[in-house]
Protein backbone atom coordinates (compact mmCIF):
# COMPACT_ATOMS: atom_id res chain seq x y z
CA UNK A 1 0.00 0.00 0.00
CA UNK A 2 1.55 3.43 -1.04
CA UNK A 3 1.67 5.97 2.00
CA UNK A 4 3.99 8.46 1.56
CA UNK A 5 4.35 10.42 -1.74
CA UNK A 6 7.37 12.76 -3.22
CA UNK A 7 7.86 15.77 -5.04
CA UNK A 8 11.12 17.75 -6.70
CA UNK A 9 11.38 21.00 -8.47
CA UNK A 10 14.04 20.14 -11.47
CA UNK A 11 16.38 23.39 -11.45
CA UNK A 12 18.80 24.22 -8.27
CA UNK A 13 17.29 20.68 -6.35
CA UNK A 14 17.08 17.67 -8.37
CA UNK A 15 19.20 18.94 -11.41
CA UNK A 16 21.80 21.14 -12.31
CA UNK A 17 21.72 23.20 -15.74
CA UNK A 18 20.17 19.84 -17.06
CA UNK A 19 22.72 17.57 -15.44
CA UNK A 20 21.50 15.27 -12.01
CA UNK A 21 24.03 14.62 -9.68
CA UNK A 22 24.84 11.17 -8.68
CA UNK A 23 23.31 11.02 -5.19
CA UNK A 24 20.09 12.59 -6.60
CA UNK A 25 19.83 9.52 -9.26
CA UNK A 26 20.57 7.08 -6.06
CA UNK A 27 17.78 8.83 -4.02
CA UNK A 28 15.13 8.35 -6.85
CA UNK A 29 16.06 4.68 -7.28
CA UNK A 30 15.88 4.01 -3.70
CA UNK A 31 12.30 5.76 -3.00
CA UNK A 32 11.34 4.10 -6.28
CA UNK A 33 12.36 0.81 -5.44
CA UNK A 34 10.62 1.16 -2.14
CA UNK A 35 7.64 1.50 -3.62
CA UNK A 36 6.90 4.69 -2.90
CA UNK A 37 5.03 7.77 -5.39
CA UNK A 38 7.26 10.15 -6.89
CA UNK A 39 6.51 13.14 -8.67
CA UNK A 40 8.69 15.94 -10.77
CA UNK A 41 6.85 19.20 -9.40
CA UNK A 42 8.51 21.98 -12.00
CA UNK A 43 7.82 24.54 -14.07
CA UNK A 44 9.80 22.99 -17.27
CA UNK A 45 7.35 21.89 -19.99
CA UNK A 46 6.08 18.25 -20.06
CA UNK A 47 8.62 16.49 -23.16
CA UNK A 48 11.64 18.42 -21.03
CA UNK A 49 10.83 16.67 -18.19
CA UNK A 50 10.69 13.31 -19.62
CA UNK A 51 13.19 13.26 -21.66
CA UNK A 52 15.82 13.86 -18.33
CA UNK A 53 14.25 12.18 -16.04
CA UNK A 54 12.31 9.22 -17.97
CA UNK A 55 11.37 6.44 -15.99
CA UNK A 56 13.41 7.22 -12.77
CA UNK A 57 9.61 8.76 -11.05
CA UNK A 58 6.27 7.74 -11.06
CA UNK A 59 4.88 10.85 -12.97
CA UNK A 60 5.48 14.42 -13.72
CA UNK A 61 3.52 17.45 -12.03
CA UNK A 62 4.85 20.01 -15.43
CA UNK A 63 4.17 23.52 -16.43
CA UNK A 64 4.25 24.82 -12.83
CA UNK A 65 0.92 22.45 -12.03
CA UNK A 66 -1.33 23.14 -15.05
CA UNK A 67 -0.67 20.02 -16.59
CA UNK A 68 0.29 16.47 -14.69
CA UNK A 69 1.45 12.88 -16.42
CA UNK A 70 0.82 9.93 -14.08
CA UNK A 71 2.39 6.22 -15.84
CA UNK A 72 3.47 8.13 -19.22
CA UNK A 73 -0.49 8.74 -19.57
CA UNK A 74 -1.68 12.55 -19.34
CA UNK A 75 -4.05 12.22 -16.17
CA UNK A 76 -4.97 16.18 -15.50
CA UNK A 77 -4.43 19.82 -18.04
CA UNK A 78 -5.57 23.24 -16.97
CA UNK A 79 -4.88 25.34 -20.60
CA UNK A 80 -5.20 28.93 -20.45
CA UNK A 81 -8.33 30.07 -22.42
CA UNK A 82 -8.23 32.08 -25.13
CA UNK A 83 -8.94 35.15 -23.25
CA UNK A 84 -6.36 34.65 -20.83
CA UNK A 85 -3.42 34.79 -23.25
CA UNK A 86 -4.27 37.86 -25.00
CA UNK A 87 -4.25 39.30 -21.85
CA UNK A 88 -1.20 38.25 -21.21
CA UNK A 89 0.56 38.86 -24.90
CA UNK A 90 -0.71 42.42 -24.48
CA UNK A 91 1.49 42.82 -21.21
CA UNK A 92 4.50 41.19 -23.16
CA UNK A 93 4.28 43.39 -26.02
CA UNK A 94 3.46 46.30 -24.22
CA UNK A 95 6.87 45.90 -21.84
CA UNK A 96 8.69 44.42 -25.55
CA UNK A 97 9.42 41.19 -24.03
CA UNK A 98 9.33 37.96 -25.64
CA UNK A 99 8.11 34.28 -24.92
CA UNK A 100 8.01 30.88 -24.63
CA UNK A 101 4.39 28.99 -24.82
CA UNK A 102 4.46 25.63 -23.76
CA UNK A 103 1.93 23.28 -25.36
CA UNK A 104 1.47 19.59 -24.51
CA UNK A 105 4.73 18.13 -27.35
CA UNK A 106 6.23 21.52 -28.36
CA UNK A 107 7.16 25.15 -27.36
CA UNK A 108 6.17 28.09 -29.46
CA UNK A 109 8.35 31.12 -29.44
CA UNK A 110 6.86 34.48 -29.46
CA UNK A 111 9.21 37.89 -30.38
CA UNK A 112 12.45 36.29 -29.66
CA UNK A 113 15.58 37.34 -31.26
CA UNK A 114 18.01 35.03 -33.05
CA UNK A 115 20.19 34.56 -29.76
CA UNK A 116 17.28 33.52 -27.81
CA UNK A 117 15.66 31.01 -30.61
CA UNK A 118 19.35 29.39 -30.72
CA UNK A 119 19.41 29.44 -27.04
CA UNK A 120 15.61 27.87 -26.63
CA UNK A 121 16.42 25.25 -29.43
CA UNK A 122 19.63 23.99 -27.61
CA UNK A 123 18.17 23.67 -24.52
CA UNK A 124 14.78 21.99 -25.78
CA UNK A 125 15.87 20.69 -29.09
CA UNK A 126 15.21 22.10 -32.32
CA UNK A 127 12.44 20.19 -32.90
CA UNK A 128 10.76 20.73 -30.33
CA UNK A 129 10.50 24.88 -31.35
CA UNK A 130 7.88 26.66 -33.44
CA UNK A 131 6.28 30.11 -34.16
CA UNK A 132 3.96 31.18 -31.98
CA UNK A 133 0.45 30.24 -33.69
CA UNK A 134 -3.82 30.90 -32.02
CA UNK A 135 -5.33 28.11 -31.36
CA UNK A 136 -2.92 25.92 -29.45
CA UNK A 137 -3.63 24.74 -25.99
CA UNK A 138 -1.14 26.89 -23.72
CA UNK A 139 -0.09 25.71 -20.00
CA UNK A 140 2.65 27.76 -19.54
CA UNK A 141 5.40 30.18 -20.93
CA UNK A 142 8.37 31.40 -19.90
CA UNK A 143 9.23 35.37 -19.94
CA UNK A 144 12.68 36.22 -21.87
CA UNK A 145 13.97 40.05 -21.15
CA UNK A 146 17.38 42.52 -21.51
CA UNK A 147 17.22 45.12 -18.93
CA UNK A 148 13.18 45.09 -17.94
CA UNK A 149 13.41 42.78 -15.00
CA UNK A 150 11.87 45.28 -12.53
CA UNK A 151 9.57 46.49 -14.69
CA UNK A 152 8.06 43.14 -15.82
CA UNK A 153 7.80 41.85 -12.07
CA UNK A 154 6.04 45.13 -10.97
CA UNK A 155 3.40 44.75 -14.24
CA UNK A 156 3.17 40.85 -13.33
CA UNK A 157 3.11 40.93 -9.24
CA UNK A 158 -1.21 40.70 -9.56
CA UNK A 159 -1.22 37.60 -12.29
CA UNK A 160 2.27 35.78 -11.51
CA UNK A 161 4.90 34.69 -10.08
CA UNK A 162 8.07 34.97 -11.51
CA UNK A 163 11.02 32.58 -11.16
CA UNK A 164 14.17 33.89 -12.75
CA UNK A 165 16.46 31.69 -14.33
CA UNK A 166 19.70 32.63 -12.46
CA UNK A 167 19.53 36.45 -14.26
CA UNK A 168 20.45 34.77 -17.86
CA UNK A 169 17.25 36.89 -19.03
CA UNK A 170 14.61 34.45 -18.81
CA UNK A 171 12.14 33.20 -16.33
CA UNK A 172 9.23 30.41 -15.89
CA UNK A 173 5.93 31.84 -14.57
CA UNK A 174 3.26 30.70 -12.28
CA UNK A 175 -0.50 31.27 -12.80
CA UNK A 176 -1.29 32.91 -8.69
CA UNK A 177 -4.63 31.43 -10.18
CA UNK A 178 -3.19 27.88 -10.45
CA UNK A 179 -0.07 26.67 -9.60
CA UNK A 180 2.32 23.68 -8.15
CA UNK A 181 0.24 23.29 -4.72
CA UNK A 182 -2.56 22.84 -7.33
CA UNK A 183 -1.34 20.70 -8.87
CA UNK A 184 -0.12 18.29 -5.71
CA UNK A 185 -3.49 18.81 -4.22
CA UNK A 186 -5.02 17.21 -7.84
CA UNK A 187 -2.54 14.49 -6.78
CA UNK A 188 -2.95 14.05 -3.05
CA UNK A 189 -7.21 13.73 -3.89
CA UNK A 190 -6.66 11.39 -6.60
CA UNK A 191 -4.07 8.74 -4.78
CA UNK A 192 -6.02 9.43 -1.41
CA UNK A 193 -2.98 10.73 0.44
CA UNK A 194 -3.22 12.77 3.22
CA UNK A 195 -0.76 15.82 3.05
CA UNK A 196 1.06 14.46 6.22
CA UNK A 197 2.69 12.00 4.21
CA UNK A 198 3.36 14.37 1.32
CA UNK A 199 6.86 15.63 0.87
CA UNK A 200 8.10 18.45 -0.95
CA UNK A 201 11.70 19.50 -2.53
CA UNK A 202 12.66 22.91 -3.93
CA UNK A 203 14.86 25.93 -4.01
CA UNK A 204 12.91 29.06 -5.88
CA UNK A 205 9.87 31.12 -5.29
CA UNK A 206 7.68 29.13 -7.18
CA UNK A 207 7.96 26.42 -5.06
CA UNK A 208 6.33 27.97 -1.88
CA UNK A 209 3.33 26.77 -3.63
CA UNK A 210 4.25 23.09 -2.89
CA UNK A 211 4.68 23.73 0.64
CA UNK A 212 1.30 24.92 0.98
CA UNK A 213 0.24 21.47 0.07
CA UNK A 214 2.57 19.46 1.97
CA UNK A 215 2.72 18.37 5.33
CA UNK A 216 6.95 18.51 4.75
CA UNK A 217 8.54 21.37 2.70
CA UNK A 218 11.99 21.19 1.93
CA UNK A 219 14.18 23.93 1.35
CA UNK A 220 17.44 23.06 -0.52
CA UNK A 221 20.71 24.68 1.39
CA UNK A 222 20.68 27.27 -1.87
CA UNK A 223 17.50 27.99 -1.91
CA UNK A 224 15.87 31.27 -1.93
CA UNK A 225 15.65 33.29 1.61
CA UNK A 226 11.53 32.95 1.89
CA UNK A 227 11.36 29.19 0.82
CA UNK A 228 13.39 28.87 3.72
CA UNK A 229 11.21 30.37 6.07
CA UNK A 230 8.63 28.46 4.89
CA UNK A 231 9.92 25.29 5.22
CA UNK A 232 9.55 22.53 7.93
CA UNK A 233 13.26 21.56 7.38
CA UNK A 234 16.22 22.79 5.81
CA UNK A 235 19.13 20.71 4.09
CA UNK A 236 22.03 20.84 2.67
CA UNK A 237 22.66 22.23 -0.55
CA UNK A 238 21.79 20.60 -4.24
CA UNK A 239 26.41 19.88 -4.66
CA UNK A 240 26.45 18.34 -1.13
CA UNK A 241 23.26 16.00 -1.42
CA UNK A 242 20.92 17.84 0.40
CA UNK A 243 18.12 15.92 -1.53
CA UNK A 244 20.02 12.24 0.54
CA UNK A 245 19.97 13.96 3.53
CA UNK A 246 17.12 15.39 4.23
CA UNK A 247 15.50 11.41 3.22
CA UNK A 248 17.84 9.90 5.91
CA UNK A 249 16.90 12.71 8.08
CA UNK A 250 13.43 12.08 7.71
CA UNK A 251 14.14 8.00 8.32
CA UNK A 252 13.05 7.62 4.77
CA UNK A 253 16.08 5.83 3.33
Amino acid sequence: MINKIFFFDIDGTLAIKGKIPKSNLEALKCLKDAGYLTFICTGRAPFYAQDLFKDLVSGYICCNGRYILYNGSKLHGEAFSKDEIEFYKEKIDKLNLGAMFVSDDQSFVYHLNDQQIRKVQKEYGIERIETYRDNQNYYTFDLFYTNQYDEMVTAFQDDLIINDHGGSGDCDCSTINYDKGDGIAHLLHYFHINRHDAYAFGDGYNDQAMFREVGHGIAMGNAVDILKEKATYITDSIENDGIMKALKHYHIL
